[in-house]
């Protein structure tokens, strides 16, 4: 059992993890855990990861299992209910980055990373999805920051345009998960997804 907290940002640079990032359930389940600040950290148990899921709790044992193997999740308490101890868990990490070299090389072949990153895009896919169908996402909101933005886009730059642009992207990526560090009181959730690469 740990007595820490999360650490603020995990950088991500072994197979092992990126593998057990590769699934959706299991991505939920991080996903849950790391809504919160290093001030509110969320504590649940399975029984409580399953109802906020709407999974059958047997089903998660194996999926929590992996993500405690790899210190993506930890032990935060114990307590013991009807004689039986029972295991509540939170995130070890606040943010998570994965270090690109970890795609390079002999450390994951080309499926492997595909896999790694269709979970990650599916699990966004099916909580925005569900969150149009539940009137949570407005397309033409006030306040501004409850409008929705979206953009898939295709072009062609220099090579410096393309490096100060992705730096650019990545500052922003950086400084929205800082935030998380210091939440403000009246503070609200967001999401975003960011990918860039050159297929040149």
């Amino acid at each position: 059992m740990s007595d820490g907290s999360p650490v603020p940002v995990r950088v991500v640079s072994d197979v092992a993890t990126i593998k057990a990032l590769s699934d959706p359930l299991r991505l939920a389940i991080l996903r849950v855990l790391m809504e919160g600040s290093a001030a509110r950290t969320k504590i649940l148990s399975v029984k409580e990861l399953a109802d906020e899921l709407g999974e059958p709790q047997t089903k998660l044992y194996r999926h929590i299992k992996q993500l405690h193997a790899q210190h993506l999740i930890e032990v935060a308490e114990t307590r013991v209910v009807s004689g039986i101890t029972e295991y509540r868990y939170r995130a070890g990490q606040l943010s998570l980055d994965i270090d690109p070299t970890i795609f390079g090389g002999s450390h994951l072949d080309a499926d492997e990373a595909a896999e790694a990153f269709a979970a990650v895009i599916d699990r966004y896919r099916d909580d925005f999805l569900a969150s149009i169908r539940a009137g949570l996402v407005q397309f033409a909101a006030d306040p501004p920051y409850r409008k929705e933005l979206s953009a898939m886009v295709a072009a062609t730059m220099t090579p410096a345009k393309a490096t100060e642009f992705r730096e650019r992207l990545a500052a922003l990526v950086d400084e929205i998960s800082l935030t998380s560090l210091e939440p403000a009181a009246d503070g609200v959730p967001i999401r975003l997804l960011a990918v860039f690469y050159s297929p040149s």
